[in-house]
């Protein structure tokens, strides 16, 4: 507690609902797509707690061998980073790190070459009004659910998940982000019918 950083770790919040905090009864009650997904996440965190383990890192073994501090060390890292450097870089910024997601969002979050991290409005923001960044595309909320535990509210369409019709999704010339419906209406994007009608059709060879 007297470290400089520690008003600010303890703001962090201690429960996570992300595919790293699931058990297997959570992978079973979950549709295909998103148990995948969360599963993937899982297994990350696996193999970084067994290579903490493996005697390489200066620390304490009661504090690397603990399952429950690296798990949320590791969610900390995972849902409260910034990419600096795409697959090079990543850095939390104190502060910046608290910045919600929205699916319009209002600043973006950048560093200069000394690694500063600067937050730039991106369009009119009222008084009182949360700061906002984009943690990943609205339209598909699944990976952040996976990654961070929440879904997307405010979004106006998502994805179709017809993950068994890829096949027929490549010979269309398809992709993911067109297979939309909407949440609020409940419209079914063309495409959609699209697909379905074309693996019908294709399974009655007609």
């Amino acid at each position: 507690d007297q470290s400089p950083y520690f008003p600010w770790l303890n703001a962090l919040p201690r429960t996570f609902y992300n595919g790293v905090s699931m058990t297997d009864a959570c992978f079973a009650c979950l549709p295909p797509y998103v148990a995948y997904l969360a599963s993937l996440e899982r297994d990350n965190y696996g193999y970084f707690f067994q290579a903490l383990n493996a005697g390489n890192v200066p620390l304490r073994p009661d504090t690397i061998g603990n399952d429950d501090i690296v798990r949320w060390a590791y969610n900390v890292a995972l849902t409260r980073h910034q990419v600096v450097v795409p697959a090079v870089e990543k850095t939390i910024a104190p502060l910046a790190d608290m910045i919600n997601h929205g699916t319009y969002p209002n600043v973006e979050i950048s560093y200069d070459g000394e690694g500063n991290c600067i937050v730039t409005a991106i369009r009119d923001i009222p008084a009182e009004s949360q700061l906002t960044i984009s943690l990943g595309d609205a339209s598909n909320p699944t990976p952040l659910f996976a990654t961070y535990g929440f879904l997307d509210d405010d979004c106006p369409g998502v994805f179709c998940k017809a993950l068994d019709h890829q096949e027929e999704m490549q010979e269309l010339k398809y992709d993911f982000t067109e297979l939309l419906f909407g949440t609020e209406t409940g419209e079914i994007g063309t495409r959609v019918w699209n697909l379905f009608l074309y693996k019908l059709l294709k399974e009655n060879n007609d």
